[in-house]
């Protein structure tokens, strides 16, 4: 007679007696206990298990072939898939998704509203900390001595009875005193807390300075004349009229939009798109941005360095149009410099020394429009070279294609040489250094017309809304791995 184990009637029996007291008092949360102590089902499986078999060994009982059946495994598998899906569902890890989104909608339980107000006294210029946030807050600075929050929290539950444990659970709070004025949201204190975030209207001095702690959601900060700092997981910020020096360390963000600052601004982590314009401090960007980027009028320093770029310049006056694969300014006060791996550069009116790297692949266009010129050093790897001058430029200029050619459209001082299978390109008239050199390419020299319409910028469109959504690029080698091309 085969041998059969007793943990499927267990199993019928423990189920059973569950849904039995689930019926019998409905406030049991039964899909809470399943979530969380599911894998005691696996142990009581392989307890029972090993018990017959050690049983049937010590009653000299013929044992079976295999310990457990490739029934009892495949029930196995879907039991983990089972018990490991509602543990996510419910909240209480991220093997899954928490919840699955479709078109902005969350297929799994349904969202609790609960509301939000507080006000406190604070001086002209306190300091505004809120903490462990997730969610959405906008921040405004107003003519006003009080710090004033409202809004609601969302907690999203499969059962009313759930959210109203975890709203008493993450009770809100002002404290500290009114230089100092502390928000909690005390969303790790729910037992779910990625199921909890919330939506607030803050309405402080405008003398205010700001300190933000979040995981996700999106920060609006308006009016403030004081400091801002902002550290969170994923978030997407939007900064306008900012008095004092801006930190975002981020670890990710879908959009930085920085408009009319007046102190510092340094960013820090990966995103999609960027959007600075008129900021008067010096503006220090680490982190790869993938998206639409773009400068406007930025009157101090500006660094970047990205995974395969680096872009630093004394100015911006003009504006720096970056999406992936290009490149393109016009207004840049230098010394300028650019070194990238794989991207199509045009820049024109041009202040100050430039020096530009391309490593691998892609076209450099220059038109230094104001004289008298600044030294010049242009390489790419693969690539075309364009260099377009006044007429009455001075310049040392060296110009040289391992592979391919270089073609004179300027005229006298300049001469074309030969240079191993490609071609050469020298003059000078006693003005600053200029060399330009491609490995595979065409170099050409031309005059730039006066009155010549200013280049082209290629872009995505302005502002976030119109910029396409694109992969982060697999390449993972940083600036300060790359080595020149000509060592």
């Amino acid at each position: 007679m085969k041998k059969g184990s007793i943990f499927a009637p267990l199993l019928l029996i423990g189920l059973g007696g569950l849904f039995l007291a689930r019926n019998m008092y409905p406030d049991l949360p039964l899909m809470e206990y399943l979530a969380r102590y599911w894998p005691f089902v696996l142990i009581l499986w392989g307890v029972l298990r090993l018990t017959e078999v050690l049983y049937w060994s010590a009653t000299k009982q013929p044992l079976p072939a295999r310990g457990v059946s490739g029934g009892e495994w495949v029930l196995v598998v879907m039991l983990c898939f089972f018990g490991a899906s509602v543990h996510a569902v419910m909240g209480f890890s991220s093997w899954f998704p928490a919840a699955v989104n479709f078109g902005g909608l969350d297929i799994f339980g349904e969202t609790y509203q609960y509301p939000v107000a507080a006000e406190k006294p604070a001086s002209k210029a306190p300091l505004v900390v809120i903490e462990s946030f997730r969610g959405n807050a906008r921040i405004t600075g107003g003519d006003t001595d009080t710090v004033k929050v409202t809004g609601h929290q969302s907690i999203r539950s499969m059962e009313q009875s759930t959210a109203d444990q975890a709203s008493k659970e993450a009770v809100f709070e002002i404290t500290g005193d009114a230089n100092r004025v502390v928000i909690r949201t005390n969303q790790d204190r729910a037992r779910r807390p990625g199921r909890v975030s919330a939506d607030l209207e803050i309405t402080v001095p405008k003398g205010a300075s700001l300190e933000a702690h979040g995981r996700d959601g999106d920060f609006d900060v308006h009016g403030v004349n004081g400091t801002v700092n902002i550290f969170s997981d994923r978030a997407g910020v939007r900064l306008e009229n900012i008095g004092g020096a801006t930190r975002l360390d981020l670890t990710r963000s879908e959009i930085v939009r920085a408009i009319n600052l007046k102190g510092s601004l340094d960013v820090r982590g990966d995103g999609s798109d960027m959007d600075l314009e008129n900021i008067d401090g010096v503006v220090t960007i680490n982190g790869g941005y993938t998206g639409n980027v773009e400068y406007h009028n930025l009157t101090k320093p500006v660094h970047y360095v990205g995974p395969q770029t680096e872009f630093s310049a004394e100015a911006v006056l003009g504006e720096v149009r970056a999406p992936l694969g290009t490149f393109n300014a016009t207004g840049l006060t230098g010394p300028v410099r650019l070194q990238t791996r794989n991207r199509d550069v045009q820049m024109s009116d041009l202040t100050n020394s430039v020096d530009i790297q391309i490593l691998d692949r892609g076209d450099i266009e220059l038109r230094p429009e104001k004289l008298p010129l600044g030294r010049m050093n242009v390489r790419t790897f693969s690539g075309n070279i364009t260099l377009g001058m006044p007429k009455e430029a001075k310049f040392d200029l060296t110009a040289s294609v391992a592979r391919g050619e270089v073609v004179n459209e300027f005229g006298d001082p300049l001469k074309e040489e030969d240079y191993r299978r490609g071609g050469a390109l020298k003059g000078s008239n006693g003005g600053p250094l200029v060399e330009l050199r491609t490995e595979m390419g065409k170099i050409t020299v031309r005059q730039a017309a006066p009155g010549e319409p200013p280049l082209e910028l290629k872009r995505f469109g302005r502002g976030p809304q119109t910029s396409p959504k694109v992969l982060r690029p697999l390449l993972k080698s940083t600036v300060k791995d790359i080595q020149p091309i000509d060592q």
